[in-house]
């Protein structure tokens, strides 16, 4: 109990001598103050849209070009939407304020916590609702890949403001601010994003009237919209209440508009977003729910109908594959929801590869709503392309979404794996959802190299492997017993096969359900792995609080093909809980391209490796062996630290649980672990280099050391001669206790000599490397 005591005292202790240092660097300054930038960096932005010429010119004067010069401020403002709606940033507690001038521009902020400890709880940010007044110390930072950042301020983050102050609670309004209205163009001119417009509503509650929804993206629940003038906008789909991903909040009944659809109103805090080849949108964001998005809602609700499109369901192609002599019959439903009654006219519109679109007038088949259309013979290989359009009460609709119509492949010499998986739009659904095929390949991953968790689509009996045809993207696929009798589980890496099965759509990744199998030959070599990036544009590469939705380039092309990442760092732990709590602890981890990236690739934990990174005692204890039930071990045994770099990490790249995600199949599939880590919750007194181990080692060993003061530390490695033949560590580093992992697979057997050197001390030891 004195301990205990103790330690409380010394915890207390320290945040307030944080608080006091952080105080004497406050500025107080009001939210307009902190996002206004000059109108001339503005246009220039507007002519620039992208580049390197464009990165700064929108962002705030409190942030000075990098986090570590950024001002800590204290800024005041009312609340719009509490904590745990904005359910997009995950582990984090997320809110808007917005200055409490009315009609003041530039008066939007964010405000944010890294993780949702008791230290960020500490903030009281959690206790915040619409319309409470609030003084809010932070500290500034600009978020976001695209020129048009988001400025916004961490009440806590780990590492950047670390010194959580209350928030003061002042007045409660009675509501949050009436929206500002806004035009269309008031953020973009066409398509084409305005940041001189745009930009000082960054963050602010606004509302654009009598638009009309142009797209639709069916994986995530965004769409876009358009004025009368032709000016688009879009909706992002931040808050759990107006979202089909993971973040969706329970009991929320959101379906996004159909395409046609006009609208009375959308209102939301405006949010920049990354689009290729501009600046980035100004997205509105919907923030709470109205009835038709949450039961018993008694508030309209942030987007608001106006008249539905006409209702288009069951478009219905007949099983492929298709000759190309053959004609495909299409049959649909279309009709009016505004009345109920019948749609006014319906049109058939198909296309063969990149030709022109053909649109055919379709009159009613049968009852009041069936109408039936063919796509004439393609006459050769062709992707062929298709979706219907209907008026009813002068309303226009389209469906699927123009921009992602259905398609199929026609293939004179019958269909491959990358028929079946390839698609030329967003959202990841194959053309040949529901239909009987046949593909041959190899087996890349098998029963022994990776098993599904319990309850996630596939069940007893039904194993989970994976097959290439070749190395390259959408070459590969996942491939699932129908039953057991089909026995994909006596499969192994490296068996030629033909299958024949339904392609499905399981947790949203293409899937076939194996009806039979044939084994064609056995002891293939296995496609090689490609090797993906996860730096830099067009990789496979996200922030944890924005991942990309199912079908998103460049990731759905290596969907069920096996890859390899070069050189990737462990980021974070535990890819679900940067403070590694218990709540979300399913071993998963996040890989970067350098160890302090905010940006990365998941891994997951389901292969047959002994490889883990998530130390929290309920995952070691519980979660492991409650999602592994088949695993003859308690728990995985070599662990990889934060900020360790793996030379290679191999895998197959998965989708489940709204995620992309590399999972690795067994040991093999990790290269050599290399770095430095700093043990945690140690402070030692004095200089010290123990003896590494094991010694002798064969081809890796660790070495630990000690450091009380921070400093510049060197870390290298001679041979008898004196040489110089590794540097495992140069650089400033804190005061602490350090492990450093030492790959020899590049050296001869033989002695070797590891020297620890700083300002104040130097030690050296010998080891010896047995090959």
């Amino acid at each position: 109990m004195k301990t205990r005591l103790a330690l409380c005292f010394i915890i207390a202790f320290t945040l307030i001598a944080g608080i006091s240092t952080a105080q004497a660097q406050i500025k107080n300054v009001t939210i307009p103050q902190l996002q206004q930038v000059s109108l001339d960096s503005l246009l220039r932005l507007d002519t620039l849209q992208i580049g390197t010429a464009a990165a700064t010119l929108d962002n705030s004067p409190y942030w000075h070009g990098a986090d570590s010069k950024a001002d800590t401020v204290s800024v005041t403002g009312v609340v719009l939407v509490r904590t745990r709606i904005l359910t997009y940033t995950q582990t984090r507690y997320n809110i808007f304020i917005q200055d409490t001038t009315t009609g003041q521009l530039w008066g939007g902020l964010n405000v944010l916590t890294n993780d949702t400890t008791a230290q960020a709880q500490s903030t009281l940010i959690t206790a915040l609702d619409t319309g409470m007044v609030v003084t809010i110390v932070g500290r500034v930072t600009e978020f976001g890949s695209q020129p048009n950042s988001l400025t916004e301020i961490f009440a806590y983050n780990v590492g950047f403001f670390e010194s959580p102050q209350v928030i003061s609670i002042g007045t409660q309004l009675a509501k949050r601010p009436e929206p500002v209205e806004i035009t269309v163009d008031s953020l973009a001119v066409g398509t084409k994003p305005m940041p001189s417009r745009g930009e000082k509503y960054e963050g602010m509650y606004v509302v654009v009237r009598n638009v009309t929804v142009n797209t639709v993206d069916v994986s995530s629940g965004r769409f876009t919209y358009v004025d009368a003038n032709g000016n688009q906008g879009s909706v992002y789909d931040g808050s759990g209440w107006y979202t089909l991903r993971g973040h969706k909040i329970t009991g929320s009944k959101y379906a996004p508009p159909p395409v046609g659809t006009q609208l009375s109103y959308v209102r939301g805090v405006i949010l920049p977003q990354s689009r290729t080849g501009t600046a980035g949108d100004y997205t509105i964001m919907p923030l709470y729910p109205g009835p038709n998005e949450q039961t018993g809602s008694t508030y309209p609700g942030d987007i608001k109908i106006g008249k539905f499109a006409p209702s288009i369901t069951q478009v219905f192609r007949a099983s492929s594959p298709w000759r190309p002599t053959d004609a495909v019959n299409v049959t649909y439903r279309a009709k009016d929801l505004n009345t109920n009654g019948n749609a006014d006219s319906t049109f058939f519109v198909y296309k063969f590869g990149t030709g022109p679109l053909v649109r055919t007038k379709v009159t009613l088949a049968v009852g009041d709503s069936l109408y039936r259309a063919t796509i004439p013979a393609a006459g050769g290989d062709s992707l062929v392309s298709y979706y219907v359009e209907a008026y009813a009460g002068g309303v226009y609709g389209a469906s699927p979404d123009p921009t992602t119509p259905l398609f199929y492949q026609i293939r004179t010499a019958g269909l491959a794996i990358k028929d079946i998986q390839f698609t030329p739009y967003v959202g990841g659904r194959s053309g040949f959802a529901f239909d009987t095929v046949t593909v041959r390949g190899t087996v890349t991953c098998d029963t022994s190299d990776y098993k599904e968790i319990p309850g996630s689509g596939f069940g007893v009996n039904r194993p989970r492997l994976f097959m290439a045809s070749a190395a390259g993207a959408w070459n590969g696929i996942c491939i699932f017993g129908n039953a057991a009798a089909v026995g994909l589980d006596t499969l192994v890496r490296g068996d030629s096969i033909s299958v024949t099965g339904i392609v499905s759509e399981t947790n949203s990744r293409t899937t076939i359900q194996v009806l039979s199998r044939t084994v064609l030959a056995r002891g293939r070599t296995v496609p090689v792995a490609s090797v993906v990036s996860i730096s830099g544009s067009g990789s496979l590469s996200y922030a944890l609080s924005n991942p990309p939705v199912n079908g998103a380039s460049p990731f759905e092309q290596w969907e069920g093909q096996l890859i390899q990442i070069n050189n990737p760092f462990l980021v974070q732990r535990n890819a679900d809980d940067a403070s590694n709590g218990a709540n979300s602890c399913f071993g998963e981890l996040f890989i970067g391209s350098t160890a302090t990236t905010g940006f990365g690739l998941r891994v997951g934990d389901n292969g047959m490796n002994n490889f883990y990174a998530d130390t929290n005692t309920y995952y070691r204890n519980t979660r492991w062996l409650l999602d592994h039930p088949w695993s003859t071990s308690s728990y995985k045994s070599n662990r990889i630290n934060v900020g360790q770099k793996i030379a290679t990490l191999t895998g197959i790249l998965d989708y489940s649980f709204s995620n992309y995600k590399l999972e690795p199949r067994k040991n093999s599939d990790f290269g050599a672990i290399t770095g430095v880590y700093q043990v945690a919750d140690v402070l030692p007194k004095q200089y010290e280099l123990t003896q590494n181990y094991p010694n002798p080692f064969n081809p890796s060993t660790t070495i630990q050391f000690s450091i009380p003061e921070a400093g510049r530390v060197s870390l290298k490695v001679f041979n008898l001669l004196g040489q110089h033949v590794a540097t495992l560590m140069d650089g400033v580093q804190n005061a602490g206790r350090y492990n450093v992992r030492f790959d020899a697979s590049k050296l001869s057997t033989g002695v070797y000599f590891y020297q620890l050197q700083s300002e104040n001390f130097r030690s050296i030891k010998k080891m010896l490397l047995l090959k």
